[in-house]
Order: structure tokens, then sequence, then C-alpha cells
């Protein structure tokens, strides 16, 4: 009672000052330095929408580094009320995201934007009812196809990874390796740039949008552009805490989420994927090759069928669940 009394008090005086009394705070988590280009580009522009109207009913604080929330516990976080918003990388926890790991399939996806409001619209339709019961989410943000990056060494084929080792970041990219000659090897975003600088790792497949934020221009020399799977990154809370939000705060948060926002989010990322590259190419004596659509279809012929059966073998369902992808994918060109 005395703290509402004192708020109607502060009221008075500053409008500010009651928005701040009353709204329901949500801290934010979201694993990256303040500067990080997800944080600037996605994810702070969408905390500020939902401030910008909160009113009253909810405010977003963000909380940005590894301190809090990493990239490794960002669920456990979540769901633990560390923070109540979080951003997270379905592809560093596979094992509680395996069907969305859908998104990780190469050769699909052809922009982020339309990725996005694929992913969004198979949610809605229950796809991932059995990985989202626990969480609400609120943004699907999916990243362009990765490529393939050596360190000091020709790349202009994918038959060069031979005898390599290379770094990456889900079961569908490690396929790939393997199938040309290449080992895998599973090392976290934060700890690439000293495993390719160190020689612990030849090289990675990785879309260009993580170079800038993570230096991989300094440890990168040679890349090669071809469809080599994607990644799916989330905004989300968790349910008992979502429903524990006044009606007011969900509507909110409700309206700048979704679908729409999810599109609107992988549209940013396609132009950030854009930046990227070409900040790749400013920064350091680098070789660019791009697959020519006979070496697509070669990766296709060799690899297509036979990732998909594997994703189908891991995940139940899973032949049904690509084709609802394709469908959806088709559905969401721009």
């Amino acid at each position: 009672m005395r703290r509402h009394l004192i708020a109607a008090l502060l009221c008075g005086a500053s409008l500010t000052a009651c928005t701040a009394a009353f709204a329901e705070t949500l801290l934010f988590g979201t694993s990256n330095a303040e500067q990080h280009p997800i944080v600037t580009k996605v994810l702070k522009p969408w905390a500020d929408a939902v401030n910008a109207e909160g009113g009253g009913a909810v405010a977003i604080e963000m909380r940005h580094g590894p301190t809090m929330v990493n990239h490794e516990n960002y669920y456990d976080r979540v769901m633990d009320d560390v923070v109540q918003v979080v951003w997270g990388m379905t592809v560093f926890d596979p094992g509680r995201f395996p069907r969305m790991l859908v998104s990780t399939l190469p050769l699909m996806v052809e922009n982020s934007q339309q990725g996005s409001l694929a992913l969004c619209r198979m949610h809605e339709k229950g796809a991932f009812a059995d990985e989202t019961g626990a969480i609400v989410p609120l943004l699907f943000v999916q990243f362009p196809q990765s490529a393939a990056h050596l360190n000091g060494a020709e790349l202009t084929a994918m038959d060069q990874i031979a005898g390599k080792k290379i770094i990456s970041g889900s079961p569908i990219s490690a396929a790939i390796i393997q199938a040309y000659g290449g080992t895998p090897l599973s090392i976290t975003i934060t700890e690439q740039y000293q495993a390719l600088q160190r020689g612990t790792a030849d090289g990675t497949i990785m879309n260009y949008t993580a170079f800038p934020g993570f230096r991989l221009n300094e440890v990168t020399t040679n890349h090669l552009d071809l469809p080599l799977g994607g990644a799916l990154g989330l905004v989300f809370m968790a349910k008992d805490r979502w429903d524990a939000l006044s009606d007011e705060a969900r509507a909110v948060l409700t309206k700048h989420s979704g679908c729409e926002a999810s599109r609107t989010a992988g549209a940013t990322v396609d132009g950030w994927e854009a930046e990227a590259r070409g900040f790749v190419a400013a920064h350091g004596s680098h070789t660019f090759t791009v697959g020519s659509p006979e070496e697509v279809a070669e990766l296709v012929a060799r690899l297509g069928s036979r990732i998909e059966a594997g994703f189908a073998e891991r995940v139940p369902g899973g032949v049904e669940l690509i084709a609802a992808f394709r469908e959806e994918l088709a559905a969401a060109k721009p």
C-alpha cells in the first residue's frame, strides 16, 4: 500500500516516474556485448519498441555480456527467473530443440526474412509444440546460410577441406564436413577466434554475420560461398512468467512479437549479412569464391538426400517436418 501511495505522489510530479513505478520490469539477457550487431541491429530496437509503448504496463531492461546469461545457459537462466526475457541460438542447445534444427538444413532457405517467417508460422501451427511447451517465443530470427572459411589455405571447392579440422555449429554442418573428408570440431562461437588463431582448427562453417562481432576476419583468409545450412535464434520468455504478466503487459509484448516482427527481424539480418561480408572484404587479405550453380547441384546430389535422411532418423516425424518447412518457405518468399 505504501509503495503505491508513493508511486501516486510521484505521478503528480513526473509521468516518467509514474511509468517506472507501475511498469512490470523484465530483465532481458542478450548473452552478447552491448555493441554486438545482434544487439544493436535486432534486440535493442525490439526492446526500444516495446518500451516506447509499454507505458505503465511493461518495461524491458537489457543485460549484456556473459556474466548473467551466456550462450550455453540461456535456457536455464530464463527458466530460473534470473532474467525474464532471453536471446539464444538453438544450435547451442540442440538436444532441447531437435525439431527446430530443421532450420539448419542446407539448400533450403534463400534468405533470413523468408526463414524467420516460415519458422514462426510453423510454430503457430504447433510444429514445435514439444519444444516450446514451457516457453513463449516472441521472435524467431533465422540466420543466413553458412559459408566455408579457412585460415591460410586455398578454398575454391569443398574438396579442399579434406584432412582439415573444421568448426561445426550443428549436426548438419558436421555431416557436410565429414562428407568432404574433414574432421568436425564442436567449438563455441566465443572460442572460435583462439582456435583458428592457434591452429586448433583450420576453418569454420559460419555465416558472415558472426565475423565483425567476433573478429573472425582476423583469423580467416579464404572463403567459399555455398548454402551450407543456417541457424535459428529465439527471443523468448518462460511460460509461467508470461502467464503472470498483466493483460496490458502481454498485449504490448504481443504487438511487437510473432510472425510479422520475426519477418522484420529476418530482413534486418539479411542486410547485416551483406554488410558483414563487405566488412570482411575490407579488413585484411581475403579471397572469396562463390559456388557456381553446378557446384550447388553437386552438393545437392552428394548430400541432399543423405542429410535429410539423417535428420529424419534423429527427429521423430522428421520427414513430415521437412515437407512442412519447404511448404512454409515457399509461402514466405518475399
